[in-house]
């Protein structure tokens, strides 16, 4: 737990912070002021409620991350956006930055403790995949919003350490734009993109998009080939909408796996597996839409359907030849109907959120020594309230029942298991002025063992049990015009987590099961600051502590490993002219124990700062931009277990050019 001089040390620390980042905002123009405060009344964001609603001091922390920061950060990918903010550490298992990232928050690690999605449709997998974040062009997003802390409630299943939800472009009545972009860089990469939205007085839009990206990547035998293509269609007409989008996504990855720390000394770029690959083919579709059939309520719908076929060969992830590639497919199929009703009160404006949540999830895989052959469904209720008790005072309360179906092909016979559980919420918003708030929340969170999880179990285990968890927050906002300040402490305790161990023996003939572990326990403190110092000056900063402890069983005590204790990022960008946007960001990584290093033997991984710098010049509709990564030349690796590492690009470049429209 937090000592009273630690917790003192830090409020104190937040509140000078505060002090600082509002002197300079009076220095800015108020121009600038004036057109800030414009865009903020029309900031709208769906995390909080499932619903696109005006911005509600809901009990707790959303991020919001704007197209405008993305083209001003000079970023080609989600994992160069996400990698600054505060609360994440990403993991990356290939080097190319794109499918292999898997996102953590909270000291969560594993690809399915982390929601993302795409305008509310799941990118998790029914796997041990992580969300392949390169499924949306960058020139594809209008915002990114980051919840922190268990959105069970609402999203349910996976929504433990935290949500990503990527909001992507929409063209407004009367209106057309669009963009066509073309980038080089180290290691031979070429992308080029294009996009165009149009918006008719007869509430007619439309958006289409395209994107191909080859490179070589860092490591030997880690060339990437990459397609997107996106289409919706939409009508807005006065008592609803309705929409439907398309997309087709193929992905050929060359892997170059792991290697230990004496082979990186020697050579960072080598392979041990020159023959391993990854390549898959996904096609994602959505209909969807809402009607108003009251005053104050309408019902949401949205069917979705993802289709991913694939092909892999790891020749040597057995510690021998693989005779043939494995063929797998994914079906992830949901419906997610709601009513959200809205009412004036005398305090202020209530949301009511009632919903329903079916996901039918299909896992399909030949591998040689470890086949799959699994189907799940879940079905899900919720409802949600935000309520103003009193002027200043908003609560939120909510509650979710959620029953699981598993059936996984066994050797001789069909597996299947049932199982449910619920989840809460309670959260107060206070507004103690009009620029600061407080809150403090309890919220319950889950997520059930999946195919892959289930398929590889201890000897005297059929079906995982899912893995739980409670959680209590407090925290505090202050924001103006020209600046905000957000802290916050949390504590966390899981029951039941679900990971991996390589030394539990299973029903193969080598050893390593997926299990659920005894209590563990997250506590940890968040700080993020933004503040334009003026017209020409805005500074970004973030911190964030974490203790993430195991706090039963055979490592009792010990520190979860690969999670580091202290992170952190800072940004200073520079526009001495409207036309030009300098950004120079540093992003810090405390140090830490190698990853599946459950008992704390080895040696910690040093701290490590990345420095990274872009800059964008825009001439009538053209836009030149030129970034450099790892500025330093950092020697670091984006996954360092015990085993060996995955070593992550030297210095590189990426230049751009755009043409928008």
């Amino acid at each position: 737990m937090f000592s009273k001089t630690t917790l003192f040390t830090l409020m104190h620390a937040g509140a000078a912070i505060v002090a600082v980042s509002s002197a300079p905002v009076f220095a800015a123009d108020k121009k600038a002021d004036d057109k800030t405060s414009t865009k903020k009344l029309e900031t709208v964001y769906v995390s909080a409620t499932r619903s696109e609603t005006a911005q509600m001091p809901v009990a707790t922390q959303i991020k919001i991350i704007t197209d405008e920061e993305i083209r001003i950060s000079g970023a080609k990918l989600l994992s160069e956006v996400l990698r600054t903010q505060a609360g994440i550490q990403l993991t990356d298992s290939d080097g190319s930055g794109a499918r292999n990232v898997t996102v953590s928050m909270r000291g969560l690690s594993g690809a399915n403790n982390v929601l993302v999605l795409v305008d509310g449709r799941k990118l998790n997998n029914p796997s041990l995949a992580a969300p392949a974040l390169n499924t949306v062009a960058l020139k594809d997003i209008e915002r990114i919003e980051i919840v922190q802390g268990s959105a069970g409630v609402l999203y349910g299943d996976q929504a433990v350490g935290g949500v990503i939800n990527i909001i992507t472009k929409r063209a407004a009545a009367g209106e057309t734009d669009g963009v066509l972009s073309a980038a080089t860089g180290s290691d031979n990469l070429e992308d080029y993109s294009a996009r165009v939205g149009q918006g008719f007085e007869n509430g007619v839009s439309y958006n289409l998009s395209a994107q191909k990206r080859n490179a070589d990547n860092y490591r030997d035998n880690n060339q990437s080939a990459y397609e997107n293509v996106m289409a919706s269609v939409r009508y807005d007409a006065k008592y609803g909408f309705i929409f439907l989008d398309g997309q087709q996504v193929k992905d050929k990855l060359r892997l170059p796996g792991t290697i230990s720390d004496g082979q990186a000394a020697v050579d960072r770029r080598h392979t041990d597996s020159p023959n391993d690959y990854s390549n898959q083919d996904t096609d994602n579709w959505r209909v969807g839409g809402g009607v108003d059939f009251s005053e104050h309520w309408q019902l949401q719908a949205e069917y979705s359907d993802r289709n991913e076929e694939g092909i892999y060969f790891y020749d040597d992830y057995w510690g021998g030849d693989t005779p043939a590639p494995t063929e797998y497919s994914v079906r992830v199929k949901s419906f997610t109907p709601r009513l959200i009703g809205e009412y004036a009160t005398a305090n202020g404006t209530a949301i009511a959120t009632l919903g329903y949540d079916h996901l039918d999830s299909e896992y399909e895989s030949n591998n040689l020594w470890a086949p799959v052959n699994s189907s799940q469904q879940q079905h899900s209720y919720y409802a949600q309230l935000v309520y103003p008790l009193l002027p200043k005072l908003t609560a939120t309360l909510g509650a979710r029942q959620s029953e699981v179906q598993d059936e996984n092909q066994g050797a001789v016979e069909v597996l299947k298991q049932e199982d449910d559980l619920t989840a809460s919420e309670f959260g107060l918003n206070y507004q103690l002025t009009d620029s600061w708030r407080a809150f403090g929340r309890f919220s319950e969170s889950f997520r059930f063992a999946n195919a892959d999880e289930n398929g590889l179990v201890a000897k005297d285990v059929v079906f995982l049990q899912p893995q739980t968890g409670e959680s209590f927050e407090i925290g505090t906002q202050w924001q103006s015009a020209a600046a905000s300040v957000s802290y916050s402490l949390y504590s966390m305790t899981l029951n039941d987590e679900i990971v991996y161990d390589s030394t539990v023996a299973n029903n193969k003939f080598y050893n390593g099961a997926n299990i659920n572990l005894p209590d563990s326990e997250r506590k940890g403190f968040m700080l993020d600051v933004n503040s334009a110092i003026s017209k020409e000056l805005f500074l970004r900063f973030n911190y964030t502590f974490t203790d993430a402890e195991v706090v039963d069983g055979l490592f009792d005590g010990k520190e979860v490993p690969f999670v580091a204790e202290h992170s952190g990022s800072a940004a200073v960008v520079f526009t001495p002219i409207d036309s030009l946007n300098l950004t120079l960001e540093s992003i810090y990584t405390g140090s830490r124990y190698r990853a599946n290093d459950e008992a704390n033997s080895a040696p910690r991984l040093d701290a490590l700062v990345v420095f990274n710098t872009a800059v964008n010049y825009q001439y009538d509709q053209w836009e030149f931009g030129a970034r450099i990564n790892n500025i330093t030349n950092e020697l670091y690796a984006g996954l360092h277990s015990v085993w060996g590492q995955y070593p992550q690009p030297e210095r590189n470049y990426e230049a751009s050019i755009s043409y928008r429209f």
